[in-house]
């Protein structure tokens, strides 16, 4: 294989760091929102901020990218998140709930430059053939996150007893501030549109391919299947009496199993091809729900099935956005990359809200089996895509 460019590196420290900020706010959002909410049905507001945050972003994230560069679109999310961070931890300092909403909210903010490694990564490389390895290291990075992130935020919740949480958020600022170290060293060219000049679309050219479509549903689908099954678990063990600590380690692995694949994702792209990656995830990912099946669900089933969802993702999404890079000329990049991001967060979004109503009307094996015909459909949407032979 050959040397990845330091640009490559660099994306999957940010990767990593990033993937830690947002395991970090994934742990303790709620639970401040508990301590500081004047009624338990605000509690997740902070949850629901960020979201909204995020959203709101996540389009325009692609645009700004597109005019400072992939280096000071980075550099900005740091600064986003630093900002954040501060603000979050002034407010349980000050015991001042509105202020920890507007936190939250701008860690939205933050988080939604984070879905743009994987096509930093894409600008990264040097040539097509490079993309499935520098995909692969910096979507691999973040299982770096997946274990620091509730590790720092179990380490430092109690930083200051008598303000549950809001060491957790001091915590999160020093990543963030490594962070925007670690972006600077980033090539000052890399993604952006104002160091060359760029082709102009013809108007065949602005007109979205049917194949970029086919390919931004599949990633939207891994994210969705993904997030309903990893939202439902908790309750699902909760109900079935597991302890807490259960619970965290079948994350853990759920985690470590999302990005860890993607550094054998080379050598599975040789062999099977970048659709055949799709169809290998889509297949895992039926093979976790079908789990759910069993008659009793025990701590191993629990893993197995977690495992199952977190690898279907890793090669689902990296898969899809792989085909994603062959669908939209350089100078659709922005509005591409954009729509995607913004096809996959709705997804995403949707899917967290119907894991709860799911659970609560149905339970956990509805849950899983709300999932299949969503990777049917994946499974027609690859087969479209393979008899129009364009990627």
């Amino acid at each position: 294989m050959a040397i990845l460019s330091k640009d490559i590196f660099i994306l999957a420290m940010g990767q990593a760091l990033t993937t830690t900020v947002v395991a970090m706010l994934t742990t303790v959002s709620s639970l401040s929102g508990a301590y500081l909410a004047p009624s338990m049905a605000l509690s997740t507001l902070p949850v629901s901020a960020t979201i909204l945050g995020t959203l709101i972003m996540i389009y325009p994230a692609s645009w700004l990218m597109a005019k400072l560069g992939r280096k000071g679109g980075f550099m900005l999310k740091a600064g986003v998140g630093v900002l954040g961070g501060v603000i979050c931890g002034s407010a349980l300092l000050l015991h001042y709930f509105a202020l920890l909403v507007f936190g939250a909210f701008l860690l939205g903010v933050f988080s939604a430059f984070g879905q743009y490694y994987r096509f930093a990564a894409i600008d990264a490389a040097r040539n097509p053939d490079e993309h499935a390895s520098a995909m692969a290291m910096v979507m691999g990075a973040g299982v770096v996150g997946g274990i620091a992130g509730p590790f720092l935020s179990s380490r430092f919740a109690g930083l200051f007893t008598a303000v549950p949480y809001a060491g957790a958020f001091v915590a999160m600022v020093l990543v963030c501030l490594l962070l925007a170290i670690s972006q600077y060293f980033l090539s000052s060219s890399l993604g952006s549109e104002q160091q060359a000049p760029q082709p102009i679309a013809t108007t065949e050219q602005k007109f979205i391919h049917a194949d970029f479509i086919y390919t931004s549903m599949l990633c939207a689908i891994a994210f969705a299947v993904m997030t309903l099954v990893m939202n439902a678990a908790p309750l699902s063990m909760q109900h079935d009496h597991f302890a807490l600590s259960a619970t965290s380690t079948v994350l853990q692995v759920h985690f470590i199993l999302m990005y860890l694949p993607s550094f054998f994702n080379p050598v599975l792209i040789r062999w099977f091809g970048r659709q055949g990656l799709v169809a290998v995830g889509i297949m895992v990912s039926m093979m976790g729900c079908l789990l759910t099946f069993l008659p009793e669900q025990t701590m191993a089933v629990y893993l197995s099935e977690l495992g199952l969802a977190g690898l279907g993702w890793n090669f689902m999404f990296n898969g899809a956005t792989l085909l994603l890079a062959q669908t939209y000329t350089p100078a659709m990049k922005t509005k591409a990359q954009g729509l995607n991001s913004l096809i996959v967060y709705s997804a995403n979004i949707m899917a967290s809200l119907a894991a709860g109503i799911l659970m609560s009307a149905a339970g956990w094996p509805w849950v899983n089996l709300f999932c299949l015909p969503l990777l049917l459909f994946a499974t027609l949407l690859l087969w479209k895509i393979r008899q129009g032979r364009c990627i």
